[in-house]
């Protein structure tokens, strides 16, 4: 797996068994009254993924609470934005010039010279970790790939805000320190590694982003899966961003779902599998359907 650089698709698409062709699903346990839909995003999905969900609208309405990764305004205040600087920033002995080699760094300012239209130096970067660099690297890529993409307004925002616009509250699963620390908390070494698998297989990296960004909208989880089965494999990165973390909010829902009517948002990658949020929920009892 093109490790760093790649953590945005493994955390907004799939990685595990298909589903068949369906991004949203309606949770019901027999004599309980309430009920709670999944909805499975794609952080560079259009916002256009959420008008053919038919039963969204009144979910999102009878709904009393939404739950997403995070509560995504939170992370906007000054305070969260401080913090979150310090997880991105790189110890003084480990900046890019230290920790890459003359001939890595020059690979990495061709690609970014490359993206950014030469406007933006690579020395401005420096004290950046390598992951705050791939993270950097993705999302440019991701925005000349989709050029109306506005990643202040994707499928996780936009559902938050809905929810808070019909007056819903809205808590996150994990907090931003926890999510901060699972992308950027790994040795600085093995973010090197990663970025550099990711610059010498810029192509493919754009490839897939195409791939999945398409399979997402055609609500095509096999095609997804497909994608990122073709990447070399990393169980302990999936057990790391993927596997943990579903059992994590598993966990916290069965508490929440027998007393309040939830929509759950998030990264469809989350839903499927032996370990996914879905499977695990059909063994506690409950029945998953698609709402779609």
């Amino acid at each position: 797996m093109k490790k760093i650089l790649t953590c945005a698709l493994i955390m907004a698409a799939t990685c595990a068994l298909s589903l068949s062709a369906q991004i949203f699903w309606k949770v019901e346990k027999p004599g309980n009254d309430h009920t709670t839909y999944i909805l499975g995003t794609h952080h560079f999905a259009s916002l256009s993924a959420l008008d053919s969900l038919t039963q969204l609208p009144e979910a999102l309405e009878k709904c009393d609470r939404l739950y997403g990764e995070l509560d995504m305004e939170a992370t906007t205040s000054p305070e969260s934005m401080m913090a979150m600087q310090q997880f991105l920033v790189a110890p003084a002995d480990s900046t890019l010039d230290k920790v890459l080699t003359p001939a890595q760094l020059d690979s990495v300012k061709t690609v970014w010279n490359d993206l950014t239209g030469g406007q933006a130096p690579l020395e401005m970067m420096y004290a950046m970790k390598p992951a705050t660099l791939s993270t950097q690297i993705a999302a440019i890529m991701s925005m000349k790939i989709f050029p109306d993409l506005n990643p202040m307004e994707g499928l996780d925002m936009t559902m938050q805000k809905r929810a808070k616009a019909l007056g819903k509250p809205v808590s996150g699963l994990e907090t931003m320190d926890f999510q901060m620390e699972r992308l950027y908390g790994t040795p600085i070494s093995y973010q090197a590694e990663s970025l550099m698998k990711s610059i010498r297989d810029m192509a493919g990296e754009e490839q897939r982003a195409h791939a999945m960004a398409d399979a997402y909208m055609r609500h095509d989880l096999d095609s997804i899966l497909k994608e990122m089965l073709e990447e070399e494999s990393d169980e302990a990165e999936y057990e790391r961003l993927l596997y943990s973390r579903n059992d994590n909010w598993v966990g916290q829902l069965l508490k929440e779902m027998p007393s309040e009517s939830l929509i759950v948002v998030v990264g469809a990658g989350h839903l499927p599998g032996e370990r996914g949020v879905l499977e695990q929920l059909r063994k506690a009892g409950y029945i998953v359907t698609p709402a779609e």
